[in-house]
């Protein structure tokens, strides 16, 4: 499997999975040990660019709900506009979308988890890919330092 075609099923898998905003770059791990395969990481900016276009598609949202007691997580001025008790409203959800240097663990914004809606449900995987594989070729996979950073083609 090329870096491409892992990094967008790893990125719907995350969006299946609700993963938070600060856990995406950062990638997964198959397994455990020696046999262990790792996807990822890749840049935030690219990251965000896939799940915006999806967003804009209708496939996705963006929810918030309060981490677990104790976490010390500074809060967002956008949490006092949630819809119906926890979806990002477009505009917060689209601003957030734009800047993903604000997904840190330490910042509500790091904590919002995308999902995917009725309509993103309905969609084939396949679909999912084909909207934004264009848009992917020409992002870079590699964060800054880690490898080539040059699209993929």
């Amino acid at each position: 499997m090329d870096d491409l075609t892992d990094f967008l099923g790893q990125m719907e898998i995350l969006v299946r999975e609700e993963a938070p905003l600060h856990e995406i770059p950062h990638g997964s791990r198959d397994g455990l040990g020696p046999l262990a395969v790792e996807h990822g990481p890749w840049p935030a900016s690219t990251c965000a660019a896939v799940l915006k276009r999806w967003y804009e598609a209708g496939w996705i949202g963006l929810y918030f709900r309060d981490p677990p007691p104790g976490w010390n997580v500074a809060a967002a001025e956008w949490q006092g506009r949630l819809v119906d008790g926890e979806d990002l409203a477009d505009r917060d959800a689209r601003c957030l979308l734009e800047e993903p240097e604000r997904w840190v663990l330490a910042h509500a914004d790091g904590h919002v988890q995308p999902y995917r809606t009725v309509q993103g449900e309905i969609a084939p995987v396949e679909q999912w890919f084909e909207h934004v594989m264009a848009l992917a070729r020409g992002l870079p996979l590699k964060p800054p330092g880690a490898g080539s950073p040059s699209p993929q083609r």
